[in-house]
């Protein structure tokens, strides 16, 4: 790379140049979000000593008896800036993403922050996207078909941390999830595939989410409870799926499943775990 200059020599083509008005522009279109006050703000950073006095200010516009110090690196405090004669298009796209990270490190914003500096949580945008989830998927995600018990899980789980009655997919979800339950116990990721540990874990907790009693009464109990007696090992632990690999994985979910749908401890005569004299599905654990 070639040596650097500053502004007092002539000026070179520069990776940290100040933003031209397309610029700025183009940045404000990427962030919708800080679209107001983003000409004032970018005009106030282009003035390197803007950005040393708020730096120094910051903390005590957040609010009560925070302390908070934006994390400004020195290169962008500098007077003169330090500019590259070198111009890529990688040191173009870093320009860019200087431009939008340093209104964040500045604390122009605190309008949208809370009282500790950190954005407010876009809640109406994370629900829009998990509602959209939980709808017709485009083709790219057809080989992800196998899990979607995750994909139920972690849209119905997000949803209902953000307050949304996800009881409204109660009876999607049994439909969808019914064939996926498998006849010796056990959900799988789709329709004529292995159950597994993990699918069956992810697919209890959505159960368990969308509740009622419709929902509980999909899983067939007497049917899980020999299926996880069949992977319950010698060595105490749970395989995944039958013949499928063993670790600290299948404790947990088993233990999840076991607890949720209070299956029964016993284990069954033909389980595994009885060749090493274990009693029960928690036995051989600790």
């Amino acid at each position: 790379m070639r040596s650097r200059a500053r502004l007092t020599k002539p000026r070179p083509r520069a990776v940290f140049r100040h933003s031209s008005t397309r610029d700025r522009n183009r940045n404000r279109n990427r962030n919708r979000n800080r679209s107001r006050n983003t000409k004032a703000n970018t005009n106030r950073l282009s003035d390197p000593t803007e950005i040393m006095s708020t730096s120094s200010s910051f903390s005590s516009q957040a609010g009560g008896d925070v302390a908070l110090e934006p994390s400004v690196p020195s290169l962008f405090t500098l007077t003169p800036p330090i500019l590259d004669t070198l111009e890529t298009p990688s040191s173009q796209i870093q320009h860019a993403t200087v431009e939008e990270c340093l209104p964040f490190l500045t604390g122009y914003e605190l309008d949208e922050r809370n009282a500790y500096g950190l954005p407010h949580l876009d809640r109406r945008r994370h629900i829009d996207f998990l509602h959209k989830q939980l709808g017709k998927l485009p083709g790219a995600f057809t080989p992800a078909d196998a899990s979607r018990p995750w994909y139920f899980y972690w849209c119905l789980a997000g949803l209902s941390l953000l307050g949304e009655d996800v009881s409204l997919y109660r009876q999607r979800l049994i439909d969808t999830v019914r064939p996926m339950q498998d006849a010796l116990g056990g959900f799988a990721g789709g329709f004529g595939q292995t159950p597994h540990l993990a699918t069956t874990y992810a697919t209890v907790l959505s159960l368990a989410l969308v509740g009622g009693d419709d929902a509980y009464d999909v899983v067939d109990r007497r049917a899980m409870w020999r299926w996880l007696c069949s992977l319950k090992q010698p060595d105490g632990g749970f395989q995944m799926a039958a013949g499928g690999e063993e670790d600290v994985r299948g404790a947990y979910c088993a233990a999840v499943i076991i607890s949720l749908l209070n299956i029964p401890l016993d284990l069954s005569p033909d389980s595994p775990a009885c060749s090493a004299g274990h009693t029960g599905l928690f036995t051989g654990l600790a």
